[in-house]
């Protein structure tokens, strides 16, 4: 393993990252830690809050003697208006939860736009929080549509210290200078979904020859000085080989290949969750929250969870009515989808009327 500076934060990040999303197995934790993966992330809100139990039976197994070896960073989703004793709430449950006396970094969770990092009680907990040891810095996290908007206006903001950040090597190329002006400020980055959609068995032969797709998305995006860290969702004892097994090593040429054609064949087939087509939708339909329901489904095995997420979308901004639609929304996906079609085989999966 090898390991970053998180942006002056004076942590010391691994370059894979244990993301914990939707896992809570100590077991397969402390592998990942006897790996030399030093960086979980995760939420206080995931598993209504069993992952930052299960990172709390790691942190307790090696004692207070090591926690300094170990980054923590988790936070949770915080609207505008949420009270100062709301949030500082928030940071005990997590810290009870960790079985640690300080969190390394707590983050704003699922913002989509500037106006979403306009939440004055966080600051306001922050700042108690920080004189009090227990919570070192304050980090922000989007993947929606205006994320860029959100990203730029946190580095402007100045009290954020780290960006934790969707980025890819299919969509939006404008996140990089974005990390890159963020790294000019001393604002470290950890980045997440840098397999663009993760659908590489949805293309014939694509990792012919022995070519892992997975380590080839972690060197592209570990190949930019201005990531400190990938975060991995890691499931497998397996998955922690393969992830750690790109530490240290460049793109080769037929790993770019792998990526470009990848790049062209999936272009228009995945939901970058950017919400520009809802405006069109003359039923509000929730386009962006049932494609990534579907992507759980299809592509994460998590299809139970992401049947229940469906069943609570409000009946109007289901997909129930997408089959008899004219489609008027296909024309502002700015990547060309064909959106009505995606959402018709969505709702027959997650309804449970598929035939």
């Amino acid at each position: 393993m090898r390991y970053r500076p998180l942006g002056r934060t004076g942590l010391r990040v691994s370059e894979i990252a244990f993301g914990a999303h939707q896992v809570h197995n100590p077991e397969l934790m402390q592998a990942a830690l006897e790996a030399g993966i030093n960086t979980f992330c995760t939420s206080g809100s995931y598993l209504d809050g069993r992952e930052e139990e299960s990172i709390g039976r790691v942190v307790r197994a090696i004692g207070p003697g090591r926690r300094g070896e170990l980054v923590l960073i988790t936070g949770d989703s915080i609207r505008p208006g949420t009270s100062r004793e709301r949030i500082l709430t928030l940071i005990e449950s997590s810290l009870r939860r960790l079985g640690t006396d300080h969190i390394d970094v707590y983050y704003l969770g699922e913002a989509c736009s500037a106006a979403d990092l306009r939440v004055d009680g966080l600051f306001e907990a922050f700042d108690e929080a920080h004189r009090a040891g227990k919570v070192s810095h304050l980090g922000v996290s989007g993947h929606c549509g205006g994320m860029q908007a959100c990203l730029n206006a946190a580095i402007d903001d100045g009290r954020f210290r780290m960006l934790f950040t969707k980025y890819d090597f299919v969509s939006y190329p404008d996140v990089g200078p974005i990390l890159h002006r963020a790294a000019g400020k001393g604002i470290g980055a950890i980045v997440f979904k840098v397999d663009a959609g993760g659908r590489q068995k949805e293309i014939r032969d694509l990792e012919k020859g022995g070519l892992s797709f997975r380590q080839a998305t972690l060197k592209w995006a570990l190949a930019s000085p201005d990531v400190a860290s990938v975060a991995v969702t890691i499931t497998s004892f397996d998955r922690i080989r393969e992830c750690t097994g790109a530490v240290g090593a460049s793109l080769t040429e037929a790993e770019s290949e792998m990526l470009d054609r990848y790049a062209r064949e999936m272009h228009d087939k995945y939901c970058r969750f950017c919400r520009a087509c809802e405006g069109r939708c003359p039923r509000g339909a929730a386009v962006a929250d049932v494609m990534r329901y579907a992507m759980y489904f299809t592509s994460y095995g998590r299809e139970k969870e992401a049947m229940r997420l469906y069943a609570a979308v409000p009946g109007g901004r289901s997909a129930a009515a997408c089959d008899g639609c004219a489609g008027p929304c296909e024309g502002a996906c700015p990547f060309g989808r064909a959106i009505r079609a995606g959402m018709v085989a969505a709702h027959r999966r997650l309804s449970f009327t598929e035939t």
